[in-house]
């Protein structure tokens, strides 16, 4: 995927600090969120923070603790007022992995609610001991609506550092940017 680092791009005090901005960029009072469960715990607190409610979806040990297409789909028709799904690519904390026909298969039934965004948390990336974790963003159809996430403490052990990104269409990358601004100077 490639992005324009001029607009495209914002760097934040770690991914942490990049998924709230993400969420607090598309979501308000009113909307909700879906969390994937298990679940990295700040998921659904930043998500009430905004004032939005997460509606947190139960995996299943025999799907690989990810989120099935039918119970993507029977959720999106139960809350219509779902503007954005957290997609944690590999999962934390189960490390279950979405390979690209899964990630093809969240992506045909995303095509039917064109007002979902996805957040794709993807700092886990290269911590994959078999296949690849490609990036949500490069499904065919899903650029436009990925704000994707990501950061150097992980893959490059360097969490003290607080280095983080996400990388989204200009006009994501522009709504997160003026947030940051508020939040944060230097």
């Amino acid at each position: 995927v490639e992005y324009n680092p001029a607009n495209e791009i914002v760097v934040g005090n770690g991914a942490k600090q990049c998924v709230y901005q993400g969420v607090l960029a598309t979501c308000g009072e009113g909307d909700k969120v879906i969390v994937p469960a298990p679940y990295w715990p700040s998921y659904p607190e930043m998500v009430s923070l905004v004032g939005a409610e997460p509606v947190v979806v139960e995996t299943k040990a025999e799907d690989g603790y990810l989120v099935t297409p039918e119970t993507l789909r029977s959720t999106l028709e139960e809350h219509p007022e779902i503007k954005l799904i957290i997609l944690c690519n590999p999962s934390n904390p189960t490390g279950g992995v979405y390979h690209l026909e899964k990630l093809q298969a969240i992506a045909k039934v995303l095509e039917d609610f064109p007002n979902v965004i996805v957040l794709a948390d993807e700092i886990y990336e290269r911590l994959v001991y078999e296949g690849e974790c490609p990036a949500f963003a490069a499904v065919e159809g899903m650029f436009s609506r990925t704000m994707t996430v990501n950061g150097f403490s992980k893959a490059y052990a360097m969490t003290g550092m607080r280095l983080g990104y996400v990388a989204a269409p200009q006009p994501l990358a522009r709504a997160i940017t003026t947030i940051q601004s508020q939040l944060t100077s230097c």
